[in-house]
């Protein structure tokens, strides 16, 4: 043990033997005031924290979905992704590169005229746009 938590302990056997209960109840709940202390100063938030949302309050874990526990949700999601992926793979190997680069990671054209086989940015940018109107026309009846 540390020298704080050892005169803190010492202190809460004090307070024990004294029958001073809110010392011995402010003295156990220091270590995680202190932690709560910490996560203020570096505006952290435990997802246990309550927040007035439309007039009451609320957990915010209570603003975050939780498709483990709704078994219909999660098979919409995964159907969902099975079929973004399968129209990803109708595209080219460019053209899903293309589109990948630009939609995810903002990449510009310019910059994926070095990264593809196609030597000018016009080029890479109606690439881009042919890719697009693919997905559209293959996700169109489930978006």
């Amino acid at each position: 043990m540390s020298k704080v938590t050892e005169r803190r302990h010492q202190k809460i056997i004090e307070a024990a033997n004294n029958k001073d209960w809110k010392t011995v109840s402010h003295l156990l709940n220091q270590p995680l005031d202190n932690l709560k202390r910490q996560d203020r100063k570096y505006h952290l938030l435990s997802l246990d924290a309550t927040i007035e949302r439309l007039g009451r309050p609320t957990n915010i874990i209570d603003m975050y979905s939780d498709y483990r526990h709704e078994p219909l949700k999660y098979l919409l999601l995964k159907e969902q992704n099975e079929r973004i992926c399968r129209a990803l793979s109708t595209l080219s190997i460019d053209d899903l590169h293309i589109v990948i680069e630009i939609a995810i990671y903002n990449t510009s054209t310019l910059q994926l005229t070095k990264e593809t086989r196609f030597k000018s940015h016009k080029t890479v940018k109606s690439h881009y746009q042919k890719a697009l109107n693919v997905l559209k026309q293959e996700l169109k009846d489930y978006f």
